[in-house]
């Protein structure tokens, strides 16, 4: 409660009426003083005037005479007279005649100036009488004389300051008396203004039950009163107050106890933290996950606790980035979780961040689960891709023996021209069906292993005209049958993309596979445009178009355009969903534009690489030699000019050794190659594979992944360990796609196309001679220099393995040289896993 610091209101008020009192007094008394004194004076010159005058007016004659003895009884008499000092008379030259002086006139008197006027003199200083007031009043205009009285005028002073003194004593005695009135009054109001305060205080102290008694009838009565009806409304509403406070209060507690239940019971975890990373709230969740003890750790810093993962995930979201952060964190008993982190901001009263939050979710089963959907659709793959591949095989297989050695021979026969038109048919279907429901397997087998994050990315600089040129190419057979045209812009400088290669065809040929699908009018204009940042890949057709509600609706998964149901689909409606995860992987987009009835238009924006132009420009040549060596192999068998005429009767049929465990597929595979003019050997599994290229060392082996006893990959290790074998190409023929990293020179997915196959294996044979660096690992001196120009021409370097593993590592693709006698330093296992390398162990060499 407050107290009063300094002077009470009454103590100043009586500070105050003092003052003002003493000032009035004082005022009044030099008022006072002044008047009396003034008036005394006045009365007192009167008086003596008076006396002077009657003299002077009674005693012509006398004076005239010169009877100084009646003139001296005369003046005798005023002596009695209160207040008056002398008085004396003088004749006309001033010798005094009379005098009441006793015994002798001082000597001061004796000169006084006369005047025929009345003449007074306010003081003289005389003598034993003091100070007087003369007055002289002439006789006969002076000429009988003049007459002086003297007033005494120290009496009128001895009456002025008998006066002031009686006056002041007066006021002292009025003043105190006052004082104490003042004092009792200002007790009796100040009491109930102190109740007043008392009262007040006591509300304030939330004393409701405090009362007033104010006995007077006066304006601090009805104050009183209304302060009185004041407090009990403030004890009401106080009590309504914390009625409600304590009802508030609970249902507080209530919804703390509700959000506290649910943090401790939260199936995930929850983890708060502080802007300066002290911890705020970890649930039991948390603390499981991390196993952690049951203890509060309220305070104390994430380092401390967690590990550096949270950490990292913290320190941008604490300190408000607005950032939502998501990884995958190690858990305890290697256990994985699922993070989310963001920031905690408040926007009342003002906007600020209190810090951030993480949740933790342990996703253990699902990477499990995930991982046997995985192996699920990799078995599945392999089990439906391998029959495929015989279904389709020799599906085509018969087609042809049909055309080329069965129809022939019954075209005469018009009895069987329809049969013949039927079986064709039929075969076509077939055909068709089955490359459809491969088409169907790829695309669930992409989407599948693209949302598992299983996707092999082989990413390189990417000339975009070449993309568009194979896209073209890969795609003749659809845009021909349908007689269409297809046309192509390139825009001139184009700068590389950085990206997979494979997987950028793969979206362009989708894109023109649709075109081709919903288009019956030519052209369809395939191009590629750049901005600098940018490069922007379009597809235009002439179709039926696209209505606005599904533009966006087409990049669904299983999402077609019209009514699935009355309509035939046209497609898996996975290829643009495909497309789409393969551009924003590349950190672009893809969207449709479309007017009904006028066509359709895709449209891909995909970053240009700039800092790879250099590179593109050093691969162009080798590119373009690729192709030209392509274009110099043999035709394929159904181009007409395979078979056994590819290798000239001087030259040995090369040897391939075919590994499968699918006896189907061997001889598939075997029919294929020896009817192009190879040699062909079996075997079913890894270790036959093994120790029959090592008998056999066959120019080529191709290769099956999923076999028993040994696998694919630990047959193409071992093949690769092997000095005899490792400089043997391998094609890897497999029903799980992303296998090509296993150590293989090359890699198809089943099912496997007959053109495809042939090309990857004259390509594998041929390949070294075309456009491939080789590489030393060590001096000139250790090695034939003419032997490895004859290999490797002019393209030769001689490099250690440190240096060769610093500066190309895995993106070298050509032939590695190493010296029989460095053989035992060099890491052969891991030169041995490079995809595309061809291993080359040189004889040692002495120097005559």
């Amino acid at each position: 409660m407050a107290q009063i610091t300094g002077m009470s209101l009454f103590k100043k008020m009586g500070l105050l009426a003092f003052c003002l009192f003493g000032c009035i007094s004082v005022l009044t008394s030099a008022l006072t003083a002044y008047t009396l004194y003034d008036r005394l004076i006045r009365e007192y010159t009167s008086k003596g005037a008076a006396i002077a005058t009657a003299i002077a007016s009674s005693s012509q004659e006398i004076l005239l005479d010169r009877d100084a003895a009646t003139t001296q009884s005369m003046i005798d008499q005023y002596l009695s007279i209160e207040g008056v000092a002398y008085v004396f008379v003088a004749d006309s030259e001033g010798t005094i005649v009379s005098h009441t002086f006793v015994p002798e006139v001082p000597v001061g008197l004796r000169s006084l100036p006369s005047s025929k006027q009345l003449q007074i003199l306010p003081e003289l200083k005389i003598g034993s009488f003091g100070r007087v007031i003369d007055i002289c009043v002439p006789v006969l205009a002076g000429v009988a004389g003049y007459v002086h009285v003297g007033m005494d005028k120290d009496l009128v002073v001895g009456y002025f300051w008998k006066a002031i003194l009686d006056m002041q004593l007066l006021l002292f005695v009025t003043f105190w008396a006052c004082v104490g009135i003042l004092y009792y009054a200002t007790r009796r109001i100040s009491r109930p203004l102190r109740q007043l305060t008392e009262y007040a205080r006591k509300l304030a102290a939330h004393d409701f039950t405090a009362t007033i008694d104010i006995q007077t009838r006066d304006e601090l009565n009805l104050l009183g009163r209304a302060m009185q009806s004041m407090g009990q409304e403030l004890s009401l509403l106080f009590t309504e107050m914390n009625s409600e406070v304590d009802k508030a209060t609970r249902e507080l507690r209530d919804h703390m106890a509700y959000l506290s239940a649910i943090l401790d019971n939260l199936a995930d975890g929850l983890l708060v933290v502080g802007v300066t990373g002290e911890i705020t709230v970890v649930n039991p969740a948390m603390r499981a996950l991390f196993d952690l003890e049951d203890m509060d750790y309220s305070g104390q810093k994430i380092d401390e606790v967690f590990p550096d993962e949270v950490l990292s995930m913290l320190s941008g979201v604490r300190t408000c980035s607005l950032e939502i952060v998501s990884a995958e964190l190690p858990l305890s008993r290697g256990r994985i979780g699922k993070a989310i982190s963001s920031s905690v901001v408040v926007s009342e009263p003002v906007t600020q961040c209190l810090g951030g939050v993480v949740l933790v979710r342990d996703i253990t089963r699902e990477k499990e689960l995930d991982q046997l959907k995985t192996d699920f659709i990799s078995t599945v793959s392999h089990e439906l891709r391998t029959p495929m591949t015989s279904v389709l095989g020799f599906s085509k297989i018969i087609r042809k023996k049909l055309e080329q050695a069965i129809f022939p021979l019954l075209a005469d026969e018009s009895s069987v021209s329809k049969p013949i038109k039927q079986v064709r048919g039929n075969m076509e279907i077939i055909v068709s069906e089955a490359e459809r429901l491969t088409e169907l397997i790829n695309d669930v087998l992409d989407i599948a292993r693209m949302e598992a994050g299983e996707i092999a990315w082989r990413d390189s600089d990417v000339s975009m005209g070449d993309v568009l040129v194979q896209s073209r190419n890969s795609t003749k057979g659809l845009w021909k049958a349908k007689g269409l045209a297809v046309e192509l812009y390139v825009e001139a400088g184009l700068p590389p993309v950085y990206g997979d290669y494979g997987r950028l065809v793969q979206v362009v040929v989708n894109l023109l596979a649709n075109a081709i699908k919903f288009s019956d009018e030519s052209p369809i204009i395939c191009g590629i445009k750049s901005d600098g940042e940018y490069q922007e890949l379009f597809v235009k057709d002439r179709g039926p178009g696209i209505e606005l509600d599904d533009l966006e609706t087409v990049f669904a998964k299983f999402k077609q355009v019209g009514d699935t149901l009355t309509g035939k689909p046209e497609g898996t409606g996975l290829g643009l969903p495909i497309c789409r995860r393969i551009v924003e992987r590349h950190g672009g987009r893809i969207w449709a534009e479309s007017t009904p009835g006028e066509g359709s238009s895709f449209h891909c924006l995909l970053p240009s690489n700039m800092s790879g132009a250099a590179v593109l420009a050093e691969t162009t040549h080798c590119l373009a030699s690729d192709r030209v060596g392509q274009r110099s192999e043999p035709a394929s068998p159904e181009g007409g000019g395979g078979g056994k005429n590819s290798f000239s009767s001087s030259e040995q049929s090369p040897k391939i050794l075919v590994v499968d465990d699918d006896a189907v597929l061997v001889r598939f595979l075997g029919e294929i190659f020896e009817s192009n003019g190879f040699q062909v050997c079996f075997a079913t599994n890894g270790e036959d594979a093994v120790r029959l290229a090592r008998e056999l060392t066959p120019d080529l082996v191709t290769m099956d992944i999923m076999m028993p006893l040994m696998d694919g990959r630990e047959a193409i290790k071992s093949l690769r360990s092997d000095p005899v074998t490792q400089g043997i190409p391998i094609l890897v023929i497999t029903a799980l796609s992303g296998e090509e990293d296993n150590g293989g020179d090359m890699a198809l997915t089943k099912p496997v196309d007959e053109t495809r196959l042939l090309e990857a294996a004259r390509n594998l044979l041929g390949r070294r001679r075309v456009c491939k660096p080789c590489i030393v690992l060590g001096q000139r001196a250790d090695c034939h220099g003419e032997d490895l120009s004859l290999m490797c021409a002019d393209d030769i370097s001689f490099v250690s393995e440190v240096d060769f593993w610093a500066k190309w590592g895995r993106d070298f693709r050509g032939t590695v040289f190493i010296p029989a006698r460095k053989s035992g330093t060099i890491n052969l296992e891991r030169l041995t896993k490079l995809s595309g390398v061809s291993i080359v162990i040189l004889p040692s060499y002495t120097r005559e």
